[in-house]
């Protein structure tokens, strides 16, 4: 098994931020990546699944445990008719592209977001038809549990709610998602297409972020609050709320620390707590340097 030591965390998330790993693997199968977890559970590491780093903050002074990469892992294939299964690391929005290539339904309103499969079925990932696991979309999931054996999961056997899996200390490996077969590709294409439009025009889609910062409370959403808060460009450094989507933070000429990034997080919490008396919670994983995650 190769790991590697020291590994600079800011090149391989789509945030451009953070230090060096202690050690980082990007296995190339399955079993793998089994043998790594096992491996650092057993000399007492913290772990970190990382995906595109698509939603994630490092910390600048680095993570002091085993950074696991997936992207090699993006295996796809269609099982069944409507059954298709994909590795932990295929990018979901070419899964959204292969699917509905093959005329099945129910995954082109996930168009655009630019996570993988794991880190979308382990946090509930969300588009206009609602969470990934929402809709009896997930058929079933290859999990890894800590002591190291992988099991098929149910999916309906999931605790899903807002923004999480209830999958918990386990990994995801292979997921199994159930489509609508026998659907005319083009009229899947082009509504993918029209979402992705709209999700171009109303968020800062190529600027450096790490999605949105905080999660909508029930009924409200994050983004309208903290722009009633008069937040929107409001820049720490080299860190500013986007004027597109004041859910978002940028990371302006990918010159922010994860310092100034924290900054704005907890003014735009603070904000949206005195003016509305809502306590927002993070959607973004705010990674410390020993993996604990900030609330």
């Amino acid at each position: 098994m190769n790991r590697h030591e020291g590994k600079k965390l800011s090149g391989i998330c789509w945030y451009g931020i953070g230090g060096k790993a202690r050690y980082y693997a990007q296995p190339q199968s399955v079993e793998e990546m089994r043998d790594h977890l096992v491996w650092a559970r057993g000399e007492g590491l913290p772990v970190f699944m990382l995906g595109h780093g698509s939603n994630v903050l490092f910390d600048d002074e680095g993570f002091d445990g085993l950074v696991v990469g997936t992207k090699s892992l993006s295996g796809f294939r269609e099982r069944e008719k409507g059954i298709v299964e994909a590795e932990v690391g295929q990018h979901l929005a070419k899964l959204v592209g292969n699917v509905n290539d093959l005329g099945l339904q129910g995954l082109e309103t996930f168009v655009g977001i630019p996570g993988t499969v794991g880190g979308a079925v382990y946090g509930n990932a969300g588009a206009s038809s609602g969470g990934i696991g929402d809709a009896d979309l997930v058929s079933e999931v290859l999990l890894i549990e800590p002591s190291g054996t992988m099991e098929w999961v149910d999916g309906r056997d999931l605790p899903w709610c807002y923004r999480d899996s209830g999958i918990g200390d386990r990994v995801v490996a292979r997921v199994r998602i159930r489509l609508q077969p026998d659907v005319d590709p083009e009229t899947l294409r082009k509504e993918s297409a029209r979402l992705l439009e709209k999700k171009i025009e109303t968020q800062p889609f190529e600027l450096r972020t790490c999605g949105c910062i905080f999660k909508n409370p029930t009924g409200m959403s994050a983004g309208r609050m903290i722009d009633e808060c008069g937040l929107k460009g409001l820049q720490i450094g080299a860190a500013r709320i986007s004027t597109i989507h004041a859910n978002f933070i940028e990371n302006v000429d990918a010159k922010a620390t994860s310092d100034e990034i924290r900054c704005l997080i907890d003014r735009m919490r603070e904000k949206v707590r005195a003016q509305h008396g809502v306590e927002l919670e993070h959607e973004v994983i705010l990674a410390s340097t020993r993996g604990e995650r900030t609330q």
